[in-house]
């Protein structure tokens, strides 16, 4: 008897450590309860996303196509707009995917937009040039009329600021949508142009009536313009930042939990991406929401660095640009990142 007692007692006083062990794993609960402490849980709303399209956009189509927002039990619509921007600030839609400066400005100007995640890294754009182009340094650009998408393009400003401050040599930028500067490029109304994947790609693959290439590019870091066995160096410098996730901030402030599991769902889709950039059902994916030449988008999709990490730093440099060419008055620095998303993507 007195053994069977001492075996009681044992068991007894292992059962109350055992049940002491689990209540410091257990989260009390609004009714008073325990129960493990969950992640991140879905409102149950549609998140909408204006976007327009692009391949640079890739990481948000294969997580739409291969339902990793499903599984996470969000619904997503993507809306497609030319004027996302203005959509979010607006509260029209929840989020958008731009190029940073795109973003910055309105951020700026005190606008209801926040960016809360990194598209990519780096930025892909370059200088193209036709092929029998007398430019052998940067200083040949001195006063040529070139191709961009625009004075707040973070390319033009990246290669503008380069040229200006390390070569004291300033070109004509001549606004013009990459089609339309690739355009002009095959009709010689510009020097050359300044594109970005896929449609780096798309020049590259222009042949002439001997099946030789029509353009290449030069001073990124990977040609050598002058012949002297030298590779140039690449006058975006390294790794610059590209788009970014932005987000209204109503939207952060009420449903924080949509935009994390957005943003994990996103991270997903980068490393399946980048698992094999080229996969038939990746460029799959990217030709249905992309007009563009499929052998364009297979030489284009491994440059494109899909990652939501943002490069604070180089998107704050982004802004001090901005300042300097009176787009806005002061650099906003950390106030242009959600401070939700510290410790998550920056």
């Amino acid at each position: 008897m007195k053994k069977i007692l001492c075996l009681f007692l044992v068991l007894s006083v292992l059962s109350a450590a055992l049940w002491a062990e689990g209540k410091k794993d257990a989260a009390p609960t609004q009714g008073g309860g325990t129960e493990k402490s969950a992640g991140p849980v879905p409102s149950g709303k549609k998140v909408i996303v204006a976007d327009a399209n692009s391949t640079h956009h890739l990481n948000l189509y294969v997580a739409y196509e291969k339902g990793l927002f499903k599984k996470r039990g969000l619904e997503v619509e993507i809306q497609q707009t030319s004027s996302g921007v203005a959509a979010v600030a607006g509260g029209e839609a929840d989020i958008v995917f731009n190029c940073p400066t795109g973003v910055i400005t309105p951020i700026a100007k005190g606008q209801n937009i926040t960016i809360i995640g990194q598209v990519k890294i780096p930025c892909t754009s370059v200088l193209v040039v036709p092929v029998n182009s007398s430019y052998k340094t940067p200083a040949d650009l001195d006063g040529q009329q070139i191709a961009g998408l625009s004075t707040t393009c973070c390319a033009v400003i990246i290669i503008r600021d380069a040229l200006r401050n390390q070569y004291n040599t300033e070109f004509e930028l001549v606004t013009l949508a990459p089609g339309a500067a690739i355009a002009a490029l095959d009709a010689g109304q510009v020097k050359g142009a300044i594109l970005e994947e896929p449609f780096v790609a798309l020049a590259l693959l222009k042949k002439d009536a001997n099946g030789d290439p029509v353009y290449k590019t030069i001073f990124n870091g990977e040609s050598d313009a002058d012949g002297d066995g030298t590779i140039d160096p690449n006058l975006a410098g390294l790794n610059p930042p590209c788009r970014t996730i932005n987000a209204n901030k109503n939207f952060i402030g009420t449903r924080l939990d949509d935009a994390k599991i957005f943003i994990d769902a996103v991270a997903e889709a980068d490393q399946i991406i980048l698992a094999n950039p080229t996969a038939a059902d990746i460029v799959d994916i990217a030709q249905k929401y992309v007009s563009v030449d499929r052998q364009a988008i297979i030489n284009s999709n491994p440059k494109l660095g899909f990652t939501t990490k943002l490069a604070t730093e180089k998107l704050k440099g982004y802004a001090e640009a901005l300042v300097r060419q009176g787009t806005i008055d002061k650099n906003p620095g950390d106030s242009l990142f959600a401070p939700e998303f510290k410790g998550i993507t920056w």
